[in-house]
């Protein structure tokens, strides 16, 4: 969607964060990649925030906020970022956690108690109360719904269920719009050039199944659970591959996984993924999967779980969906058998590709835009 010319008066839309720093990744992006679109569209954007990275979105407002406890300092921080949107004349405010107040809510990571209990669950142990600054953050989400924000985003179906259920009164706020990604940047087309330079560097051959494992938070997007499955194909006599992983490390592996790891923090997702033969997403909790819709329109299919709210995209012969996380056994069996459809030649990546035609960035920045418009109005 191309630019359009500034209102005389364009409103005043602003972002609030502790830190507007979009190399963070995951809600930072998101929320920057909308802030720079919105400026496209002739917006007036404002960044809110205690740190800024230094080029990014929007003109800068620092605020600055104290507290001798984690929770005091963030309820002292909520406060601080409103009182400075207004201060510098937005019209509407866009969020996306540890507030008490915004026009546009939109929570990437979902149900905060959600969070901790799939959190625990991956830990195998059982859910408990919520304490300290986690029983802040859910304080927060609370005002938020009972009337502290005017709309509520949901990044899938996933989330929006897990509102309806911890928190009914917000049903008629809450509205479904999917992240989007670039569909010319993450493209199947990359492997013949960026994706085999790197795989010479990996020491993958032509026949090694080079097995992706992207995630912030490694134990929550099931790594432990990928190592074991890993560590079962090496038992069995599968020998042909090796991890490349942007997080996290094989603590407590066998040897056999460990000299089959790579470590890849400093490569480029789409570089990666170019690279790559199947994304391993085994993860207990992901709200939206953003990983996997990239892994999708890189042609490279996919292992995930029913806990990820991107599941839904991985259509027949675009990988494997398993019913529950943890299950070692069903992430060693889906593993063998995307690696025989690799060596047998079966994979349409075209097909695979196709999984995600219709979630491009600008058609999700497009909806978000008509979402701001409509509450400006």
């Amino acid at each position: 969607m191309g630019a359009v010319p500034a209102d005389p008066e364009p409103a005043t839309i602003a972002f609030l964060i502790d830190r507007w720093e979009p190399a963070r990744g995951g809600a930072e992006r998101a929320l920057c990649a909308f802030a720079a679109h919105l400026e496209r569209r002739g917006l007036r954007v404002l960044a809110v925030a205690e740190r800024h990275a230094p080029d990014p979105p929007g003109i800068p407002v620092v605020t600055r906020s104290f507290g001798l406890t984690r929770s005091g300092l963030e309820r002292r921080r909520a406060r601080a970022l409103v009182e400075a949107a207004r201060a510098a004349g937005a019209q509407l405010t866009i969020g996306c956690r540890h507030l008490y107040e915004c026009d546009l809510y939109w929570p990437h990571g979902g149900v905060h108690a959600a969070t901790l209990a799939q959190r625990d669950r991956a830990r195998g142990v059982a859910p408990g109360p919520l304490s300290g600054r986690h029983a802040q953050f859910a304080a927060f989400e609370r005002a938020l719904v009972e009337g502290g924000a005017r709309k509520i985003v949901c990044v899938s179906e996933l989330v929006r269920a897990e509102f309806l259920e911890h928190w009914p009164m917000s049903r008629e706020r809450l509205v479904v719009i999917e992240n989007g990604i670039d569909l010319e940047r993450f493209s199947a087309a990359r492997r013949a050039s960026v994706g085999a330079e790197l795989r010479r560097k990996l020491l993958a051959g032509p026949r090694t199944c080079v097995v992706a494992f992207i995630g912030r938070n490694p134990e929550l997007k099931g790594l432990p659970t990928l190592l074991q499955a890993l560590a079962k194909l090496a038992e069995s006599g599968e020998r042909d591959w090796l991890v490349a992983a942007t997080d996290g490390e094989p603590a407590g592996a066998n040897a056999a996984v460990r000299e089959r790891w790579r470590s890849c923090g400093e490569t480029d997702v789409a570089d990666l993924l170019a690279a790559a033969d199947v994304l391993a997403h085994p993860t207990w909790r992901d709200t939206s999967g953003l990983v996997i819709l990239e892994a999708l329109a890189s042609g490279v299919p996919v292992i995930t779980t029913r806990a990820a709210g991107a599941c839904g995209h991985v259509g027949a012969g675009a990988g494997v969906v398993l019913d529950t996380p943890g299950d070692v056994p069903a992430l060693a069996q889906a593993l063998r058998d995307t690696f025989a459809a690799i060596r047998g030649g079966s994979l349409d990546r075209e097909r695979i590709r196709a999984c995600v035609a219709g979630s491009s960035r600008d058609t999700c920045h497009a909806r978000l835009e008509a979402l701001v418009r409509e509450l400006l109005g």
